[in-house]
């Protein structure tokens, strides 16, 4: 287990520190693949936690292993798609796969806070209320790292929680329905991260038993290069951004360059990187400052999470 975070008292040489939980492998390449690539390059501490072994999955189509091999394969392929995005720190839990709901009431929770202890991120991701695709796992996934977050590190005013989502025109794109819950298909925050979309490809082609899931999402597999997968989406979900914020100028200027279908989005995110550093956003001072304040602000009002 990594050993636990110094926190803001670190001091200033203090590393970043960005936190995924996901419920599945291949979670971690699907949605937020390319920007993991991305911060682990600029010397962020990534780590990954997932909570199964995705032992609900199939094992390919033919049969790549037998089901009872299955949950030492996927874990294997995760270890190796995480290597391919330059992800050291990868820890699995023993949680069952297709029944996250089924655990006692705030056992999960409780496991995600410790995690968040240890870790001590400035940065979490993980999935959106509706969990993109519906899947019951992910949207219990959302819920505890929600509830997790608040208990600790909601209160030092330091950390962001956010969402990786799609936009509604890549949902329609996708043939993927509407999305199960709003916030899936809002977009507060986009990365640009074209060039570590090589990356997330053969992290995507990492995971061989779901190949058929990836052929679905990405056009095959392994899957073809595409202008779209170096832009990745995301909603922040606390500190609450203020509403009637306009657009980030690096975003607007970005948009021409992105693909028509996630234009629209890119120009509109009012957060252009997850840290809001000299690298993602230039005319603020990163976590703290004015996102420290709004944390505490809205923590004495008990306002809660922005979201869900």
């Amino acid at each position: 287990m990594p050993e636990p975070g110094g926190g803001a008292e670190a001091g200033a040489g203090r590393r970043r520190r960005l936190l995924c939980l996901t419920a599945h492998p291949d979670d971690e390449s699907f949605s937020p693949g390319a920007s993991l690539a991305r911060y682990a390059s600029e010397g962020v501490e990534v780590t990954v936690v997932c909570a199964t072994r995705g032992q609900a999955g199939k094992p390919g189509d033919p049969p790549l292993c037998s089901r009872q091999e299955l949950p030492q394969v996927r874990e294997a392929e995760l270890r190796a798609a995480c290597r391919e995005l330059g992800v050291a720190r990868v820890y699995v839990l023993d949680y069952e796969d297709g029944r996250l709901d089924r655990i006692p009431a705030g056992h999960l929770e409780a496991d995600l806070a410790g995690w968040m202890e240890r870790v001590d991120p400035d940065v979490v991701l993980t999935f959106p209320p509706g969990g993109i695709s519906g899947h019951r796992d992910h949207q219990v996934l959302s819920r505890a790292v929600e509830r997790a977050f608040h208990q600790v590190l909601a209160p030092a005013g330091r950390a962001r929680l956010y969402y990786f989502t799609l936009p509604a025109a890549v949902y329609r794109l996708n043939g993927l329905g509407a999305p199960p819950h709003p916030l899936d298909a809002a977009v507060t925050t986009v990365v640009d991260a074209r060039p570590w979309a090589g990356r997330k490809r053969a992290a995507l082609a990492r995971h061989r038993t779901q190949h058929r899931s990836v052929e679905r999402a990405f056009g095959g597999f392994p899957p073809p290069p595409s202008p779209r997968l170096g832009w990745e989406f995301f909603y922040r979900a606390w500190p609450a951004l203020p509403p009637g914020l306009p657009p980030h100028p690096r975003a607007v200027a970005a948009a021409a360059e992105a693909p028509a279908e996630v234009r629209e989005a890119v120009a509109r995110a009012v957060e252009f990187g997850l840290f809001g550093g000299a690298a993602d956003r230039p005319d603020q001072g990163g976590v703290a400052g004015s996102d420290r304040a709004a944390a505490r602000t809205a923590a004495n009002e008990g306002s809660g999470a922005g979201s869900s």
